[in-house]
């Protein structure tokens, strides 16, 4: 996947206007760039519990995981919230047709949701 670039990450910030731009570009850098993925933004819609829905910061692609000894490559999308990092992330596995989300996972709840304790217990440090 090639990377994107400054102008073109900066352009999809600039049209969705997070709260905290700086920090959001920041984030969105350490995660394209990080070697333990591959991960693209988007702009997707996020629809919400309650009925609404609003464009959103989606980084979209594969992380690595290690399991029992075997590596990896999860989908994931990981929404960026409009008020981030002050509010977590949300991020979903986003299963091929053939893998399974076990529905015994700590981690994962069976519609994909992550529910990691590094995003359960978000902390922004300021």
């Amino acid at each position: 996947m090639a990377r994107q670039s400054a102008t073109e990450i900066d352009q999809m910030i600039q049209r969705v206007r997070p709260t905290n731009r700086d920090l959001v570009r920041r984030d969105i850098t350490q995660g394209i760039h990080s070697t333990t993925s591959s991960l693209n933004l988007t702009i997707v819609p996020y629809y919400y519990n309650n009925g609404t829905s609003k464009e959103l910061l989606c980084l979209k692609g594969t992380v690595v995981c290690r399991y029992k000894g075997n590596q990896y490559n999860i989908p994931v999308e990981i929404f960026l919230q409009q008020d981030h990092p002050i509010v977590a992330p949300v991020a979903y596995v986003k299963p091929t047709p053939d893998m399974h989300v076990s529905t015994t996972s700590r981690d994962v709840q069976p519609d994909g949701t992550v529910i990691i304790p590094y995003l359960r217990n978000w902390r922004h440090v300021k």
